[in-house]
């Protein structure tokens, strides 16, 4: 693979990297966009809804049978750390289910992003591409798994506990990165291992993209909409830090 040149200073940059992505949301007010949009987001109002309708009714059933009566003024603080729990793992795996169902709509997106951006070299959309992108996703979910189920067992682990959140939100703000950056990346022909290591040169602003994600995806209806906006942003990202 021929080595993209990139501006490490500013592709590190938080104030880009917030700019990048704003510019997303703007965007997604262009007309080029909407026939891509509106499957994706029933798809993400769908099964989020349906994740957190499920969760809070087998939850409330499950407090109701392992708390006693005598105890149930602990539910105050047992509810909280259920929601917490929910926004820490059900978005991260909430977002990779809608984006193995959405990848043939978000495949074209990032195209049409990529082409309104005047850049050059892009593949065009097709039943291959789309196939491509679903199959980099499975390679991505089979990665990010191995690093996944080791960072969850920190969760019971006493003493490891206490760095078990602060290690995870750092995973997921890297599964996210990962996740919306590779469908810019897919528009080149770019698979998985390429991608991993094109972001690896700007760690930092990868990060800070996908710390970004994560915090929209945890905001209530803003939700539904991050991740078209996340793949639009990453494009333009991706479009603004080569050095040509």
């Amino acid at each position: 693979m021929t080595e993209i040149k990139i501006d490490s200073k500013k592709a590190n940059n938080p104030l880009f990297v917030f700019s990048c992505l704003m510019r997303g949301f703007s965007d997604l007010r262009r007309p080029a966009y909407r026939k891509y949009l509106i499957a994706p987001l029933l798809i993400n109002m769908a099964l989020y809804l349906g994740v957190f309708v499920s969760g809070w009714y087998y939850f409330s059933g499950f407090l109701t049978a392992i708390v006693p009566d005598w105890l149930s003024w602990l539910n105050w603080l047992i509810w909280p750390i259920f929601v917490i729990g929910f926004l820490m793992v059900g978005v991260f795996t909430f977002t990779i289910l809608a984006n193995i169902l959405a990848a043939p709509f978000y495949s074209r997106l990032a195209i049409e992003a990529k082409q309104l951006s005047g850049t050059q070299g892009i593949i065009e959309a097709s039943d291959h591409t789309v196939w491509m992108s679903m199959r980099s996703e499975l390679k991505r979910l089979s990665y990010l798994g191995k690093f996944a189920i080791p960072l969850l067992l920190l969760f019971v682990i006493p003493g490891l506990n206490l760095l078990a959140p602060i290690c995870w939100v750092l995973f997921a703000a890297w599964a996210l990165c990962l996740e919306y950056m590779a469908y810019s990346f897919e528009t080149e022909g770019l698979l998985f291992v390429d991608q991993r290591d094109q972001v690896k040169r700007a760690r930092w602003g990868g990060l800070m993209f996908g710390g970004l994600v994560m915090i929209g995806m945890s905001i209530p209806i803003v939700n539904f909409v991050v991740p078209a906006a996340a793949i639009i942003g990453a494009t333009i990202y991706r479009a603004d830090i080569k050095v040509t």
